[in-house]
């Protein structure tokens, strides 16, 4: 659930960018930041994303499977810490 009820199903795309632009952006898949994921991350057949860390603020789309676009976030960030 990716927030106001938003569902992703199997082959549902998530694209990560620039802050206002539509320059691509990487994520990793472990939190030192040193293993990138592929773009778009695309979920797997249960609709779920694997580990997705990011580093700064970015513009986020989720598209399904027929990439028809479902969400869009301006500003995005990450608020994890190292516990």
């Amino acid at each position: 659930d990716v927030g106001s009820g938003i569902k992703p199903s199997s082959g549902a795309r998530l694209f990560f960018y620039d802050t206002g632009t539509s320059t691509p952006r990487d994520t990793f898949s472990d939190l030192a930041k040193t293993i990138p994921n592929t773009n778009p991350v695309i979920s797997d057949s249960n609709g779920l994303f694997s580990n997705i860390f990011i580093d700064g603020t970015y513009k986020v789309i989720l598209q399904n499977f027929n990439g028809s676009q479902i969400w869009e976030a301006e500003n995005v960030t990450s608020t994890s810490s190292r516990g």
